[in-house]
């Protein structure tokens, strides 16, 4: 399981990505907030998001990938 130190690393990877949207945005930074807490709270946020806003998520996950990040996370 990665620490608390990974996620909000890789959350502050995910907001680096150009042209992402102010809801993106947001998301990523709650997803941050989230891990700061740890894994499990990270996982419920994600889940949350994906069952709600599927489509900001695949936007914002395919928007970082194509700018080579978030390779490994988030998994979507």
């Amino acid at each position: 399981m990665p620490s608390k130190e990974q996620l909000i690393k890789a959350m502050d990877e995910w907001l680096s990505t150009r042209g992402l949207h102010p809801a993106e945005e947001n998301m990523i930074e709650e997803l941050k907030r989230a891990g700061g807490f740890g894994w499990a709270p990270l996982v419920a946020s994600a889940n949350m998001f994906a069952e709600v806003m599927p489509d900001i998520v695949v936007s914002a996950v395919r928007k970082a990938r194509s700018q080579g990040k978030c390779k490994e996370w988030p998994s979507a």
